[in-house]
């Protein structure tokens, strides 16, 4: 007979699931997990689950990064992203290098940010449709001189003014995105970033108007370093000869204007305007107000019929006082005695209260009710 076998690779073992405790991770680990987490879930729900999770939240080179971008709209208005935003720099202490706002940018957060004393190397501000001005742009420009990375997206007050500030003020910019806005004329925009951004290697221009083949050719001749140009949705614009050559040579990648809806580098359509988010704001708040308009009617509703039906909720029964009743009648007890078992319950009731205040109270059985379910058994006992 084969003998059981001692070498383990010989050996049927049952694989075991081992469960994963994320507390057991190093600290530096678990900052690295959070980094790639987005500041609205971290402040809202990842700091809140154990005390050593939030005080890794509390570390102040976890707040480099803040992304108050994808939040969604509802939250935007539900929450105040503005606090929260503003509560993040203080938690940097000044380490921060890249902030992406949403929604909810103003030239007063701004100038909280300027003022955090941080070194911004990336700044983002995205739908920020009425609240984001030159004014707020021009006052930072010059406070921000190792701003590498900036967009500027569906931001429907900032113009020419603001690109020469922060031309001027940034000048190891080398990235920009300024994208669908309606506030220049003629090729006010292009002339502006050729003359006061030499330096940049990637732009973007999404769906500018006023922008025409005479402004292409003066970023071209002003921005000698320019890698990417993405011209989408610029129906002024029409590359032919000279212009076309220029952008087929010196450039590594290039998006044409005529560029379909769906292609990948840009999330927002074509047709997309401040209307759709007023839209969006106007039937959030409307169905907010509907919703509590609702509750309130049926708390009305509610205590009205408590108040109406205040009897009939001490009617409901006891079921382990029905019992006891029942056992009292099967031993045919004379009715002093029920009436004295009856005080003796309400007295241990009235102990147990005092003595544990914390325990649910029960609804009472109305007596009537006790005294037609006793006489009911004991006519079913005669009978």
């Amino acid at each position: 007979m084969a003998r059981w076998t001692t070498k383990p690779l010989m050996r049927c073992r049952k694989h075991e699931t081992a469960e994963i405790n994320w507390l057991d991770l190093s600290n530096d680990l678990t900052l690295m997990i959070f980094s790639r987490l987005g500041t609205f879930d971290i402040l809202t729900s990842v700091q809140q689950v154990c005390r050593q999770w939030r005080s890794i939240c509390m570390d102040p080179l976890m707040w480099r990064t803040i992304n108050m971008c994808d939040i969604g709209m509802y939250n935007s208005l539900h929450y105040n992203l503005w606090q929260m935003c503003c509560h993040a720099i203080d938690r940097s202490c000044g380490h921060l290098e890249d902030i992406s706002i949403e929604y909810f940018g103003t030239d007063c957060l701004l100038k909280y940010i300027i003022d955090s004393q941080c070194k911004l190397r990336r700044l983002r501000l995205i739908q920020c449709f009425y609240t984001i001005f030159d004014e707020g742009l021009c006052e930072i420009a010059q406070k921000l001189p190792l701003l590498e990375e900036l967009e500027i997206t569906l931001c429907k007050h900032v113009s020419c003014v603001a690109l020469e500030a922060i031309g001027q003020g940034c000048p190891l910019l080398k990235s920009l995105k300024f994208n669908h806005n309606d506030y220049s004329f003629h090729n006010e925009d292009a002339f502006a970033i050729a003359q006061n951004m030499p330096n940049l290697r990637h732009l973007q221009l999404v769906k500018n108007y006023c922008l025409d083949n005479n402004g292409v050719s003066a970023i071209l001749d002003g921005c000698r370093f320019l890698e990417s140009l993405d011209l989408r949705w610029c129906d002024k614009v029409n590359l032919e000869g000279r212009l076309r050559k220029m952008c087929d040579e010196r450039l590594e990648d290039f998006i044409e204007p005529n560029t379909p809806e769906g292609f990948p580098g840009y999330k927002f359509g074509k047709l997309c305007n401040a209307d759709w988010y007023d839209d969006l704001e106007y039937t959030y708040i409307f169905r907010k107000e509907m919703c509590h308009h609702i509750t309130e009617n049926e708390s009305q509703d509610n205590s009205e019929l408590s108040e109406e039906d205040e009897d009939v909720e001490e009617v409901i029964t006891d079921w382990d006082e029905i019992y006891d009743i029942g056992e009292c009648t099967k031993n045919r007890r004379s009715h002093k005695g029920f009436q004295r078992y009856l005080r003796d319950k309400e007295k241990e009731k009235k102990k147990n209260k005092k003595n544990d205040k914390s325990k649910p109270k029960k609804k009472k059985h109305g007596r009537k009710e006790a005294a037609i379910v006793t006489t009911k058994i004991q006519r079913h006992s005669k009978s």
